[in-house]
């Protein structure tokens, strides 16, 4: 058994205790202040404040990351959300067809399509929270210094059950409600990189090449053109007014999900760009779109299209392949 223990690397200075109420005072002024920004907030991760709830709505699992995949088909349909700092991709389906190894693999299932890296995921929790349609149940993912990589989330009661043999399965026993994490590591490549060129893009190219997911051979395009970033929601506009068909790929260092399809329902909520369909949620942050980029690819006889997401520091934000361009906008 791989046991995740809460006491391996460095955590920040404040006790749990003392965290928790740091949190209960922030909330009942932001009730609706998700975790992830309450955790920048109280300058800590994510997973630190997360664990604070260790013997009430949060249970610590242990690091055993294909066994406790392999069971989350038993938990009927789910809803897949992976996400960066500017992206959030949601998908409601089911995990079939789990191909995973030490370092990481692919799920394929009912409109579900996930590409994971291990090499970054480091502990696990189970999660029950409170909402306004009663509770919400989900497994959460983190990295070593504290961000999610993945999330999932119970969509069918009738599972419950397996759920909670999951959970009982995989618990830890060390349900401390104190979790170290690592300080994040300054990525100069990707800093310095210019866009099309950072690791993480580089490194989505080559898994989806390594697998067959798209068309082309080679991570490095014919030709890029840079495009106003204005031109990202011209152009999904357009994509749902067509019913174009569009790959969507949003992640991180340790996951990259995948959608496959038409997007129709699009909704602007302040600063984000949101695609609301039934199957498939999109939210995109338009003011952290720095820069645009169209890349092409050779794939046999034809060109593969790639519409590139980055941010200010040149790192991706999410990447959108597609055919059929003349019926796009692209300048």
């Amino acid at each position: 058994m791989i046991m995740c223990q809460a006491n391996d690397s460095r955590t920040n200075s404040i006790s749990p205790e003392a965290l928790k109420r740091r949190w209960d005072e922030l909330r009942e002024n932001r009730s609706q202040l998700r975790i992830r920004e309450a955790a920048s907030a109280l300058e800590v991760s994510e997973v630190e404040l997360l664990a604070t709830g260790c013997g009430e709505n949060a249970t610590r699992l242990d690091a055993d990351w294909q066994g406790l995949l392999g069971g989350i088909e038993s938990l009927g349909q789910v809803m897949a959300l992976t996400r960066n700092d500017d992206a959030v991709h949601e998908k409601t389906g089911f995990y079939q067809s789990i191909r995973l190894t030490d370092t990481g693999g692919r799920i394929q299932g009912d409109n579900i399509d996930l590409f994971l890296d291990f090499r970054h995921w480091h502990s696990a929790f189970a999660v029950t929270e409170q909402t306004r349609q009663g509770a919400r149940n989900s497994l959460q993912f983190f990295d070593r210094d504290g961000t999610a990589v993945h999330k999932i989330y119970m969509t069918e009661s009738r599972c419950i059950p397996a759920y909670r043999a999951l959970i009982e399965r995989y618990r830890s026993e060390d349900q401390s409600q104190r979790q170290y994490v690592e300080s994040p590591v300054l990525n100069i490549d990707s800093v310095a990189a210019v866009a099309g060129n950072d690791r993480l893009g580089q490194a989505w190219h080559e898994r989806l090449i390594a697998c067959g997911a798209v068309p082309y051979q080679s991570t490095e395009p014919l030709q890029t053109e840079r495009l106003p970033p204005p031109l990202f929601r011209r152009f999904m506009e357009k994509a749902s007014e067509v019913g174009a068909g569009l790959t969507v790929l949003v992640g991180n260092a340790g996951a990259l999900q995948v959608h496959s399809g038409p997007i129709e329902k699009l909704m602007i909520t302040g600063p984000w760009f949101n695609v609301l369909d039934d199957g498939f949620n999109l939210h995109l942050k338009e003011d952290a779109l720095a820069e645009l980029l169209l890349s092409e690819r050779p794939a046999g006889n034809t060109v593969a299209k790639t519409l590139e997401l980055y941010d200010t520091a040149g790192s991706t934000i999410a990447m959108i392949l597609f055919e059929h361009a003349d019926s796009l906008p692209l300048s």
